[in-house]
């Protein structure tokens, strides 16, 4: 399983030089974590330095697709929306307190085709824009509240859609197009909609009935295609919980579902394969999905192990797969190490857009803040960066730099915890 390491977010006590060898220093540090006594951990000289450099602002920088970093110190938002260039110790300050009185969750977070354009939506049915990357955001429309989700498209556009909702909305520029209804008494509620880079206008969703749905007019229309996952070959009384549509390979589909995990596809949906999550035999709850959009052959599950829970274990993994969710290795355990992971029903997770090997995920509630987890395939390490908010609703990844992350921050008001997909 992977290293842990807890780099950010320390009260330093006391530093000891030590001479290494080949002139090598490493610093010994004391620290003391937020959930934590004090202890004292070792690490490479670089990573000293960054501990009192990480705040510093950073200028904007070039991207060869023409995206810059935000290059603002104080973002313009209602406190929802920020981004961390250190990982998710600190994010850039808002121009409005983090904390309004009414319950706040963002929910959908994406970058978009245009260079500096991103889109999010949050539980209260806001659209809001940003043209500067990230450091100005304003609201283009009020939709009812809800789960609402951003699908990149081609050439800029977006699209806006529910949880087990039976429309899309297009999004071009401050426009919002609304769609026709499809007929979701018949053929379920949307779980999982992403569009065509290659393509535009081209969708396709998955719904909580199982159902592959494809328009090739913006969400104008839909049609189902393929069969539908085959839950009743599970139990009468299986759950869908997750689907997602690569958009690297537009024919790749994952489902998680309860007891079996998970089914995927790669033709669209007209086979279907039972996804390898855990041993033979086990019975596993699939919460929630993510493909990688540099290999679609690489997919992200967060799970229950029904059967390791029975047996007295946690039963709580984040799996990852490299042949396109057929099979399965955990390759982070729920507190592994002794360490503060938290792997709960559901939640977001984000494989880095460049690499491969990195996915984020989080777990935040009022009381303690927040740990957002990297975790890097190549070294099997899992990072833990620690803020004080109640929780990251939505990240994402700039595509000038790595290094600064898009987030949608959680806020509660008076301290209440968060209600919805819960621990």
């Amino acid at each position: 399983m992977a290293s842990v390491r807890q780099p950010i977010d320390v009260d330093i006590q006391t530093i000891t030089v030590l001479p290494g060898e080949d002139n090598v220093i490493e610093e010994e540090i004391r620290v003391r974590t937020l959930h934590r006594a004090i202890t004292t951990v070792t690490v490479g000289a670089a990573l000293v330095a960054s501990l009192f450099t990480a705040a510093a602002p950073a200028h904007a920088a070039a991207h060869p697709k023409h995206w810059n970093a935000p290059g603002c110190d104080r973002v313009v938002s209602d406190g929802s929306l920020s981004h961390t260039r250190d990982g998710g110790a600190t994010f850039a300050p808002t121009t409005t307190a983090e904390r309004p009185p009414y319950y706040q969750l963002v929910t959908g977070l994406e970058t978009l085709s245009t260079p500096d354009r991103l889109l999010a939506t949050d539980i209260n049915g806001r659209v809001t824009r940003s043209t500067d990357a990230g450091c100005g955001w304003h609201t283009i429309a009020k939709l009812g509240a809800g789960h609402w989700f951003v699908a990149p498209g081609r050439n800029g556009s977006a699209y806006v859609w529910e949880l087990r909702g039976d429309r899309v909305y297009r999004v071009d520029g401050d426009e919002l197009i609304r769609m026709p209804a499809f007929d979701g008494e018949e053929l379920g509620g949307l779980y999982g909609l992403t569009a065509n880079p290659r393509r535009a206008g081209h969708l396709r969703a998955v719904t909580d009935g199982g159902r592959v749905l494809e328009s090739t007019d913006h969400g104008r229309s839909f049609r189902p295609i393929g069969t539908p996952v085959p839950l009743a070959d599970v139990g009468p009384h299986t759950m869908f919980y997750d689907a997602k549509v690569s958009s690297a390979d537009f024919d790749r589909i994952v489902v998680g579902v309860s007891d079996a995990g998970g089914f995927t596809s790669d033709d669209a949906g007209r086979t279907w394969r039972r996804a390898g999550l855990g041993a033979a035999g086990d019975k596993v709850n699939g919460f929630s999905l993510a493909i990688s959009p540099v290999d679609p052959r690489v997919v992200y599950a967060k799970a229950l192990n029904v059967t390791e829970l029975e047996a007295g274990d946690s039963g709580r993994h984040l799996y990852r797969s490299t042949d396109g969710g057929r099979t399965f290795r955990p390759v982070v355990d729920q507190f592994q190490d002794g360490e503060d992971v938290v792997i709960y029903n559901g939640g977001w997770m984000r494989p880095d857009p460049t690499d491969a090997d990195v996915v984020y995920f989080e777990y935040g509630d009022p009381w303690s803040g927040t740990n957002l987890y990297r975790h890097d395939a190549d070294d099997d390490e899992l990072t833990i960066r620690h803020s004080g908010h109640h929780g990251i609703g939505a990240l994402a990844v700039s595509p000038a730099d790595p290094d600064v992350l898009y987030a949608g921050l959680t806020s509660v008001p008076g301290g209440a915890p968060v209600t919805g997909d819960g621990a």
